[in-house]
């Protein structure tokens, strides 16, 4: 019997890390270890990057004044730039947009195959991971997030690349009723896949 009960209290542990860590305190801090999602074989050059924020400072990424915003960025490849904009809440970094740009200055803008009449999955809010009320945590579900549930994996078509976009810790400031949550830090991973059948010069 005691190893049968220690066979379900590790398979319990590990389930639980499989979706998140919680605790609750004044902050909603969590570890996101494994979400699982296979990628796919069809494509060519792969770039990733790994970029920690810390509310609208970012260690390793040029940033430069978009408003009241600051605006990061790095190249991919040629012809291409990953853009990074904070989104001022009211104490703090309330999200991250996510875009891609041809150029450094972010003028040319590159338009992803996303509806416009739903939550876009390149911005990563806190609230994304607070019920609706901001008094508890939104769990986490396994998979690539919808727009109704974005959840800590996402997956963003463009023509010509496919874009990954994983979360993997967070602090999330003033959580409870009538507060408005935001970031105190956040780190993530963006992959950018290019397809195989497309047409951009090698």
């Amino acid at each position: 019997m005691k190893m049968k009960d220690l066979g379900w209290a590790l398979a319990a542990a590990l389930f639980v890390g499989s979706v998140g860590l919680a605790w609750a305190d004044e902050d909603d801090a969590r570890v996101i270890s494994r979400l699982g999602m296979n990628s796919p074989k069809d494509h060519m050059r792969i770039a990733s990057f790994y970029m920690p924020f810390n509310g609208s400072k970012s260690d390793g990424l040029p940033g430069v004044p978009a408003g009241d915003d600051t605006r990061f960025y790095s190249k991919v490849w040629d012809g291409l730039y990953l853009q990074v904009t904070t989104e001022k809440g009211e104490d703090g970094v309330a999200g991250y947009m996510i875009s891609f740009s041809k150029d450094e200055a972010n003028q040319d803008v590159i338009k992803t195959d996303e509806s416009r009449d739903v939550p876009s999955l390149r911005e990563i809010t806190a609230a994304d991971f607070r019920t609706d009320d901001n008094f508890g945590v939104r769990a986490l579900k396994p998979g690539p997030g919808t727009p109704s549930d974005r959840g800590a994996l996402r997956v963003v078509r463009y023509d010509g690349f496919d874009v990954e976009i994983r979360v993997l810790e967070f602090n999330i400031g003033d959580t409870g009723l009538k507060h408005k949550p935001y970031f105190k830090n956040l780190s993530c991973v963006v992959t950018v896949l290019e397809k195989a059948s497309s047409n951009q010069t090698k």
